[in-house]
């Protein structure tokens, strides 16, 4: 890896060189932009990709060196690429987002502690994991929980067959437990209903007393169902966490490999119901406002909804 053996200094210098000419090719205003730090990681994921993270010191600094649709960034990652042995990825994330992530999971932390829950130490956990949404944090989940993985098969309008392939073969790619359980299947009516309302709401929560049941069973005090309606719900003697409203994560980190398995009832209810839709979109604008999801991702996750 050559830019490794170059100090911090020379490869930051080299980083606003290849920055500033790429800006300049695109006829991008002439901004000064700021890097406070960078650092490279291995992905977690495959041994062959290399990550670059870059932060920033303000969400301004970031936007500029992502450039617009990612253009200035891409490149960057494009001019850099060939002096790794390993494909690079570039993350560039401000420290203002990153504080604000922390601190939301110190506070949740901090609030479980509270709930009687302490977490320091890691514990099972019982993982429902339906759609794009759960299976993107599952890596997130690893470090917090010693999870156990379960998917609800209600049949094909909520599961697809190509959804739950996919599902199955990061379950089995990544050398996890899993389990697929079918308590009872959907019929016309219940589709229809779900449509109709809000999926998560209708067919989702109605799962909870299904998971409940199944962690006493397997002696497991701790349940994470991203699709719960509260951050945080005590049932039974189950500690019941919506993972990604506790611990936040940014969008882009959530899209696994790019491939999209959201959940079909959603979708169709987002095009016949304008509340559902609009509940999904002041969702994925609060993501936009609060530093958890990119501006441009949030506009793509946006569009599909509107379709």
């Amino acid at each position: 890896m050559q830019y490794i053996d170059k100090s911090k200094e020379e490869f930051l210098s080299e980083i606003y060189r290849i920055v500033a000419k790429i800006r300049l090719e695109l006829e991008l205003t002439t901004s000064e932009i700021t890097i406070s730090d960078f650092e490279f990681k291995m992905d977690s994921e495959n041994s062959k990709n290399l990550i670059l993270m870059i932060y920033t010191p303000t969400r301004t600094d970031k936007s500029l060196l992502i450039g617009p649709g990612g253009w200035v960034v891409g490149k960057l990652r494009e001019k850099l690429n060939g002096s790794f042995k390993e494909n690079l990825i570039i993350r560039v994330e401000s420290y203002i987002d990153r504080k604000k992530e922390l601190d939301a999971i110190e506070n949740s932390i901090s609030h479980l502690r509270e709930k009687g829950l302490d977490i320091s130490s890691k514990k099972d956990a019982l993982v429902i994991i339906q759609c794009e949404y759960d299976l993107s944090s599952i890596d997130f989940i690893n470090e917090y929980f010693n999870p156990i993985f379960i998917t609800f098969d209600l049949g094909t309008a909520l599961l697809p067959h190509k959804n739950r392939n996919r599902i199955e073969r990061v379950f089995k790619d990544k050398n996890l437990k899993y389990e697929f359980l079918n308590p009872y299947y959907l019929n016309g009516e219940q589709i229809t209903d779900a449509i109709s309302k809000n999926p998560c709401e209708t067919i989702c929560n109605n799962l909870i007393s299904e998971m409940v049941n199944y962690a006493k069973n397997k002696n497991i005090e701790i349940v994470l169902f991203n699709h719960l309606n509260k951050d945080y719900e005590f049932r039974n003697g189950i500690h019941i966490l919506n993972f990604l409203k506790m611990f936040p994560i940014k969008l882009n980190s959530l899209i696994h490999k790019g491939r999209s398995l959201d959940c079909p009832l959603l979708i169709q209810s987002c095009k016949r119901n304008k509340i559902t839709k609009t509940f999904k979109i002041k969702q994925i604008v609060s993501g936009v406002y609060s530093g958890l999801v990119e501006p441009t991702e949030g506009a793509e996750e946006i569009i599909k909804y509107l379709k």
